[in-house]
């Protein structure tokens, strides 16, 4: 047996137990194939046309729908607490074949959202999933809990992890645009002074997880620092990787695994293997994939 698949089956025994509870928005994954045709000569647009023999429009539940959905085969319980409607949606024109995303349009009716409070006690693990659209803005949390706030071309610039700094945290996980921004200036996070500067900046976090897309990931809890390769074999489509990244690192970090972010990229690289949220991680598929890097 590999050391791999060992520390995989060992994290899984190990988490079985947990009570979980992710909060933040689910967001609507709509994707519709096309081929783009070329310039419409009268209003200079793209044109586009659905692609033959294609999957044609297929839905997806993404966003914190998507990281309790990832836990839900590890933990003993999984409580999601979230929009219930089609307030956020978010319809993509791409090309499978090229890879490519030629349109989003999204849908976002934040205003519907009311207030929250959680009390970490009632559970092992508490996720809070911010993807800017508004559902965590009232949100209360009595304790200390996990946090990810994510950038995107709705929220550029506003959803940024300083606006939670009152709140203590057991982690935080940022990729490398949201580090620059919450340091106010791109910085190079392949220097150990760096990442101690994001650590200390308005985090109020234990521990800090840091994505590097294909280049991996980083960690430092203010003495280890930790520098993690991704795990990459087929590579279908890296979003919602990073969110896979850490619903695992959460887990791994409430128990001070040894090796914390091993499980998590290897979790984020099975998520490369399927379009978007087509699927989830278990257990087996964890083993699985684990099996090919031996």
């Amino acid at each position: 047996m590999s050391d791999l698949i060992a520390l995989a089956e060992d994290f899984n025994k190990r988490v079985e137990g947990l009570r979980v509870c992710v909060i933040g928005e689910t967001i609507i994954d709509e994707f519709v194939e096309v081929k783009y045709e070329g310039q419409s000569m009268k209003s200079f647009c793209p044109v586009f046309r659905y692609a033959e023999n294609g999957f044609g429009r297929v839905e997806q539940s993404g966003g914190a729908a998507a990281v309790a959905g990832h836990l839900t085969d590890f933990a003993a319980k999984v409580d999601l607490i979230t929009n219930t409607n089609r307030e956020i949606v978010k319809t993509r024109l791409i090309d499978r074949d090229d890879h490519k995303k030629h349109v989003e349009i999204n849908r976002i009716e934040s205003e519907r959202f009311g207030e929250i409070e959680i009390n970490p006690a009632d559970y092992d693990v508490v996720i809070v999933a911010d993807f800017g659209h508004g559902f965590c803005d009232k949100l209360k949390v009595n304790g200390k809990f996990h946090y990810m706030s994510q950038t995107n071309s709705n929220n550029f610039g506003f959803n940024r992890m300083s606006k939670w700094k009152a709140y203590p945290k057991k982690s935080v996980c940022l990729d490398l645009r949201e580090a620059s921004l919450q340091l106010n200036h791109k910085a190079d996070f392949g220097s150990q002074e760096n990442i101690k500067e994001l650590y200390n900046y308005e985090l109020g976090a234990d521990k800090l997880f840091l994505t590097l897309g294909r280049k991996g990931s980083l960690f430092y809890d203010g003495n280890r620092y930790t520098e993690q390769p991704a795990f990459t074999s087929e590579v279908v489509d890296t979003i919602g990787a990073g969110d896979t990244f850490y619903a695992f690192a959460c887990l791994a970090a409430e128990l001070d695994f040894h090796k914390v972010t091993v499980i998590p990229a290897l979790a984020a690289g099975l998520s490369c293997t399927w379009l978007c949220n087509a699927e989830s991680v278990t257990k087996e598929k964890l083993l699985q994939y684990a099996d090919r890097f031996v």
